[in-house]
């Protein structure tokens, strides 16, 4: 979409979570250093790592470090400082000024419903947790799909990092 693809590569973990944590295997490979599991990236980074593990990682080849963890935030990195790389794409911004409110108002509440209860039912250790968690799914879907029904995105009519993260 921004055309960051010969500027920043992109390796991918297997989708199945392990007790070790997220591991590169089969097709899922760390082209910088090939190492089986995530963790061993966070702890490149910092030799006394405890905390959790997660995805995504925005990880800098040059000081071999991690920049950021957080999706939202490395939506926001990729948004803007790379364009100088990119001159043909780098007017697109996904997070323009004047829709800030808006943007980070409706990423709130798809946020809070649909992306922790999607979590929450996926990780739920009985029916009735499931079920307590995936009903109330179904009202931030239908507001979601009203909204789609008027427009092709989001937010004001135009491609937002809203529709990105959704």
């Amino acid at each position: 979409m921004k055309g960051l693809e010969d500027v920043i590569s992109l390796d991918s973990t297997h989708w199945f979570l392990d007790e070790r944590g997220w591991q590169f295997k089969d097709q899922y490979k760390d082209s910088l250093y090939g190492v089986p599991y995530l963790k061993e990236l966070y702890l490149k980074a910092n030799p006394k790592y405890e905390d959790c593990v997660t995805v995504p990682v925005l990880w800098d080849k040059k000081t071999e470090t991690i920049v950021n963890n957080e999706s939202t935030e490395i939506i926001r990195i990729l948004n803007t400082t790379f364009d100088k790389f990119i001159p043909n794409k780098a007017g697109l911004n996904l997070y323009p000024q004047h829709l800030q409110v808006e943007i980070d108002s409706v990423n709130e509440w798809i946020y809070e419903t649909v992306n922790n209860g999607i979590y929450k039912a996926g990780f739920a250790t009985s029916q009735t947790a499931y079920e307590d968690a995936v009903y109330p799914l179904f009202q931030p879907l239908d507001r979601l799909e009203a909204m789609l029904s008027r427009s092709d995105y989001l937010v004001s009519n135009t491609l937002t990092e809203t529709d990105i993260r959704l």
